[in-house]
């Protein structure tokens, strides 16, 4: 059984940290930075650092040598974590084939620690190498990332990262890492290029806040909406499923997801009606409900609910069927069929591998969307690409799943691959009760936790209403109790994260809300109303048609356009953060919504409150 030793470092009894000893009355140091707490969510994503400025900005040009130039620098805090945002100049994977430094002074003396740039640190921790050493009571110890608590995000390449440390860790097993509510930090990278930041000796100096912030928005792991189709994807490492010392913590969490599609990924050696069993054995079927199972010459299988009508391999680097694309009926909840890719490319280091089995599968894609292939399917049929991506190289692989762009002469044209010509949609579901998105977690790996796992999707005509990866470690005990669920029952079974969408389809044959699809165009009131940090704006449009839907402040001023673009006809949905069109959180007040769709224009008033 797989220790659970990093529960301690991500669940506390109190979520709280408890409170700084003292209180500081006066500024002794110019640099001293008292920090604004933020709520930060490490997705790879940095809209919700646009409120905050950078701490630190190092001069551009003045690396010894290469292409490693530190940017900006942000800092903040929540109740668990130290949060870090830094550029880099150029773009790397943050976690392999670097030598990008982060020291910490956690004690704010700087003749105790390891002497780097001016600093004494506790703690030196290395990107590239993922490792580092701790100082405490004159002793240094090797840690790995489990040590720390430490997530980066994104997990593919990029020229900037969002980084997040545990406030409340024990590095050596019984030293804080945060001992003081000052601390100094500076980054080096010891590579030949050399760059630092900040250039000056001393580091850069940081408060801890504890002032209260809005909570983690909670994510209700049962399905809100019964119009709708519960999708998961599930890397069960190993055929792990079938191990019986794991088959409990599975069950327990198949049975509280209650999916209506499963994708699985890494069943190697387990027939179609093993899987069948296995999931009717774990997930009975009632009245007039089966279990269909599909598969190609892959590890990939899908269990529906649904009648699978027809499967096909796509050629990978080894195998002409590496991943499957799989035809499912929807009939009658929904009228129209789902295109369902499950996918698992090559791991770690082959790029070159994983590129070439995305770009079959986006050209897969393009041939089923025209006539003359194995596949054709009809206008607006929802499509999704799920599965263990491996995206841990570089971004261009994203990229390709997202907009089209293929690599290999082989595959190519590209295209855009949404019905209205768009990019495809990308669900980043967060955990339950964590504000991060990684789906991988393995306290035992070097590697720290990342997103590997995805749901891509033609999201003009299939519509998400909830998502979430289910991280269990983290959820409270009344949670854990409702739904029979274990704390450690996620890493015992995978180090793959259960990954969750409810989705309904919006496209021209679909059903809406109400078993029909909206007879006029209808604008409704958001909700909630007034809100705080997020509200919906629900509408309906009665034909395929372009829209626009603008927020506007009291003096008519466009503050950000949420939607522009040509939709299908069904109803849809739009969350707006309260932030303008330079990611700027906007004051509190009234707003005004406006949709606009062939011909038709209504506006509704909105009420923000910080």
């Amino acid at each position: 059984m797989k220790t659970v030793s990093m529960l301690n470092l991500y669940l506390d009894a109190i979520w709280k940290r408890r409170l700084r000893l003292g209180i500081l009355l006066f500024i002794f140091s110019i640099s001293t930075i008292y920090a604004q707490p933020n709520r930060i969510y490490l997705e790879g994503e940095f809209d919700d650092w646009q409120s905050l400025q950078s701490i630190h900005s190092d001069p551009a040009g003045d690396q010894n040598s290469g292409n490693t130039d530190f940017g900006n620098v942000w800092a903040t805090n929540d109740e668990r974590f130290f949060l870090l945002r830094i550029q880099l100049g150029e773009e790397i994977n943050l976690q392999d084939l670097n030598s990008i430094t982060l020291y910490l002074d956690t004690d704010n003396n700087a003749s105790t620690g390891i002497q780097a740039l001016g600093i004494g640190a506790e703690l030196e921790w290395t990107f590239g190498t993922r490792s580092g050493r701790f100082v405490a009571n004159g002793s240094t110890s090797g840690i790995g990332h489990a040590s720390i608590g430490v997530v980066t995000a994104p997990t593919v390449s990029s020229t900037e990262f969002e980084i997040a440390l545990n406030r409340n860790a024990l590095p050596d097993g019984q030293s804080p890492l945060f001992p003081n509510s000052e601390i100094r930090f500076a980054f080096q990278d010891r590579g030949p290029g050399g760059d630092v930041i900040p250039n000056e000796s001393g580091g850069i100096a940081f408060t801890f806040s504890d002032d209260p912030l809005p909570p983690v928005n909670q994510i209700a792991i049962a399905k809100q909406h019964p119009n709708s189709i519960r999708i998961l994807s599930y890397n069960v490492e190993v055929d792990g499923i079938f191990q019986l010392d794991r088959q409990a913590s599975y069950t327990r969490i198949l049975q509280a997801i209650q999916p209506d599609i499963i994708g699985f990924q890494e069943i190697f050696s387990h027939s179609l009606q093993d899987v069948e069993n296995l999931i009717e054995t774990m997930l009975p079927s009632g009245s007039g409900e089966q279990w269909h199972v599909a598969r190609v010459q892959s590890d990939n299988f899908v269990a529906s609910r649904f009648p699978i009508t027809g499967a096909f391999g796509i050629q990978g680097t080894s195998n002409p069927e590496a991943n499957g694309a799989f035809l499912i009926d929807l009939r009658p909840k929904f009228a129209t069929d789902l295109l369902l890719l499950v996918a698992h490319p090559p791991c770690c280091a082959n790029n070159d591998g994983r590129q070439f089995e995305i770009d079959a599968m986006m050209a897969f894609i393009r041939d089923a969307k025209n006539p003359g292939g194995p596949l054709t399917i009809a206008p607006d049929t929802p499509i999704m690409i799920l599965g263990d991506m491996n995206l841990v190289g570089f971004n261009q692989q994203l990229q390709t799943l997202l907009t089209g762009n293929i690599i290999n002469a082989q595959f190519r044209p590209s295209f855009a691959p949404d019905w209205d010509g768009s990019d495809f949609g990308d669900l980043i579901p967060r955990a339950v009760n964590l504000p991060m998105s990684f789906t991988w977690f393995n306290e035992g790996s070097s590697f720290s936790p990342g997103r590997l796992d995805f749901m891509i999707f033609s999201d003009s005509v299939f519509e998400p209403l909830k998502q979430f990866v289910l991280f269990t470690p983290t959820l409270p005990p009344d949670t854990l109790a409702k739904y029979n669920l274990q704390a450690p029952d996620a890493i015992i079974a995978s180090d793959h994260l259960p990954v969750v969408g409810d989705f309904r389809p919006l496209n021209v044959t679909g059903i809406a809300n109400n078993g029909q699809l909206p007879t006029e165009f209808i604008l409704e009131q958001n909700f909630p109303n007034p809100f705080n940090p997020l509200t919906t704006i629900r509408y309906h449009l009665q034909q395929r048609t372009e829209i626009s839907l603008k927020i506007y402040n009291l003096s008519g001023e466009e503050v950000i356009t949420l939607v522009s673009k040509i939709q299908a006809a069904g109803t849809h949905s739009i969350q707006w953060d309260g932030r303008n069109h330079n990611g700027e959180a906007v004051g509190s007040g009234v707003y005004f919504y406006k949709l606009q769709a062939a011909g038709f224009s209504q506006s509704k008033k909105l009420v923000l409150l910080r």
